[in-house]
Formats: C-alpha cells, structure tokens, sequence
C-alpha cells in the first residue's frame, strides 16, 4: 500500500510533521536509523518558541513531568573573562535530547504514524507529480510527499547530490552532560563562553546535570592534541570563567558525541522534490541557541502545507512556493544575524566588544536575544493545543 508521506529522520522536526500530518488523517511512514533512546549533539535548550510547538503537540505537561529544568537567564562571556548577564523574556527549559526524542517518536506513532527506528533510507527517486518510491531498511515503499527530516548531513544527502556537500567546513562539536558542585552555579542559567578556536554553552537538564556542548576550528581540535577532552581543557578553558565552572563539574557521559564538517552555510529547500525540514533544510549556529526550535517550527510551516497539498487542495508548484516563502520569513533574517554572532564569538577582539556592548547596553542585547528567535504570535501547525 503506498503511503501519504514518508518522513526521513525521527528526530524533533521529522516526528513533528509526522505526527500532525497523521492527526490530519493522512497514512504516514516515519524512518529513523536509529534506535531509541539515544543521545545526540545538540544544546537542549527549549526556547518559548519550542515549547510552544510542544504544547500544540499536548507534550509540553509531560516534558515538565519528566524533569526539565526552568531557564530564565542568560550570561555571556569573552575569552577575557569579560561578562554580561540578562534575564531572558520568557522562560525556557532544559531537557536532553536522550529523552524527548523517544517521548516524540512515541506520541507520533500514538498519533497513527508507522515508526521504524533503526530502518535506513538508502534512496529515493520521483517527484511531486508523479509520486516517489524510495527503499527503506531493504523494502521498496511508495509515497506522496517525501519529507527530508534527517539532520545536518547524511548518506541521503550523498545520494540526492546536494551542492553544500561540495563545501568544506572548518568546524567540529562536542556535547557531553556533566554533574558536581558548580550545579548549583548553573541554576536556571545558561551560559555561553567564548574563547579562542572554539565557543562553549552550558546549560541545565534534569537529573541535576548541566550539558556542555561546543562548537570550534578543527585547527583548535589538532592543536590541542586531537581529542575533545584535549581541546576542552586546553582551549577553552582559557576563558578563566568557564575555567572556573568546569573545575566544579565531572563528566559522567560515557564519552563525547561529536560532528565533524558541521554545516553552517545555506541549503536548499527542495532536492528533486524531496522537501527538506529541520536541519536539513538549514542549520542555525549553535551560538544563538535556538536550533531545536527551529526544528520544530519548520514541522509546524510543512505540516499544514503538505496536508492541503495531499488533499488536493494545494498543486505541487504551490506547495514548493508556499513553503519556500515561510521558510524564509520565519528564517531569513535570525540565520544572517546567527552567521554575524557566530563569526564574532571567534575573534577574541569581535567577541569582546559584543559582550562589553551587550552590559553597557541592556536594549541590545534584548534585541539579539529576540531576533535570534521566533515570533510566538504566529499561529501555526496542525496539532491540537493542550
């Protein structure tokens, strides 16, 4: 039986979309190839925006219940030591990827949707018109409308010979969660810290754990002596605040997650068709925090647009102008400013003048915090509110 959709990719923006193109009626494939629950890179830090995507999927009291930390401030410091702090305008939470990813997959398939974790989608051929038929974990399936929700880079992106993989890109990242005395340093505050070759953001979770994940030059990484517990300890504790908290912390993941060839630079939206949501579509820089959010918010755009075309109601060259357009309106301009911030919070020089600018000048920093974030006005998606 062919399907409605194929979603590629369980993750926050796959599970979204697939999850309310189900509540909407349509016969939905969602494969990951992975298993859960799992770990992965990523800040996990629920901005205002992401929960409320959540709440229209009726996860947001359960997401709670399961242990997320409350955020409310925010501090930012140079490679000096230099620091400025600021209430951020709306609460957020911390919560580990660990976690949500399951609670999502699972209230996907509770939706209608057929889950297959640790399934790979190795191809797909076909387009808007005329339907596509792709090969996932060895079976040849049918489709409408297939959704690219598979993360930064992957073998599918090889296969559909999508021009950014033609780019190289200087950039690693880590991510492992941490526990100790500076904890309670961390309460409802997430940190960013920049220094030099490299960035570093802190932040609560529940079980009393703080993440600590980062983003640097792969010179950084070899100069340190190539291992991430090398660069963490001699690059960026440089920044004598940043020294001073992981004095006070002790990893306690069994090792790193880590990315290499991390893909900042700008992404089509559509490959033969194939239409791109969450990172695929294109990646934030971590400084601005809010990745998981726009996740969720490319889930929320795609999913009443992909539903209308599905019931007809939408042609194919719609769909792919309309979409296109939203995309751009709710990205546009928060991924030009993420690029400026990020190209900044490497040079020693730029990222002590933002920080110093930002403490001197309170209205500044409240406008980077904002435009680095969605509008929570805009009503959007599919899911019922609860």
């Amino acid at each position: 039986m062919p399907y409605d959709a194929l979603v590629i990719g369980g993750g926050l923006a796959g599970c979204s979309t697939a999850c309310q193109l189900a509540r909407e009626g349509h016969d939905v494939l969602l494969a990951e190839q992975s298993t859960y629950p799992r770990q992965k890179l990523c800040g996990e830090f629920l901005s205002p925006e992401a929960q409320s995507s959540f709440r229209r999927l009726g996860m947001l009291g359960d997401i709670h219940a399961a242990g997320a930390e409350r955020i409310d401030q925010a501090c930012l410091t140079a490679p000096s030591g230099a620091t400025t702090s600021h209430a951020l305008p709306d609460a957020a939470l911390g919560f580990s990827r660990y976690q949500l990813d399951q609670m999502l997959f699972q209230r996907a398939c509770t939706a209608g949707v057929e889950g297959r974790s640790g399934t790979r989608v190795t191809d797909v051929r076909g387009s808007l018109q005329d339907g596509f038929v792709a090969t996932v974990g060895g079976d040849t399936v049918a489709a409408r409308l297939v959704l690219g929700a598979h993360g930064r880079r992957s073998r599918l992106d090889r296969s559909l010979e999508r021009p950014f993989l033609s780019e190289t890109t200087p950039y690693v990242a880590f991510k492992a969660h941490y526990a100790g005395p500076a904890v309670a340093d961390l309460e409802n505050t997430i940190e960013l810290h920049s220094a030099p070759g490299a960035y570093c953001g802190l932040s609560p979770v529940e079980e009393n754990r703080i993440n600590v994940c980062w983003i640097g030059h792969a010179d950084a990484l070899n100069d340190a002596g190539g291992t991430p517990e090398e660069m963490l300890n001699t690059a960026l504790r440089q920044n004598p605040a940043l020294d001073e908290l992981l004095t006070g912390l002790t990893r306690v993941s069994d090792r790193f997650k880590a990315v290499s060839q991390v893909p900042l630079m700008p992404k089509s939206r559509f490959v033969d068709d194939v239409c791109m949501i969450g990172d695929a579509a294109g990646m934030i820089a971590p400084l601005c925090g809010d990745g998981m959010a726009m996740a969720l918010r490319t889930a929320d755009l795609v999913s009443p647009l992909g539903s209308d075309f599905l019931n007809g109601q939408c042609p194919a060259q719609a769909f792919r102008t309309n979409y296109e357009a939203a995309w751009t309106d709710a990205f546009g301009q928060r991924m030009r400013l993420g690029r400026w911030i990020h190209a900044a919070a490497f040079r020693p020089g730029a990222a002590w003048t933002l920080v110093q600018s930002c403490r001197l000048l309170p209205p500044l920093a409240r406008w980077m915090i904002r435009n680095t974030r969605g509008r929570q006005d805009v009503p959007v998606g599919t899911g019922t509110p609860q």
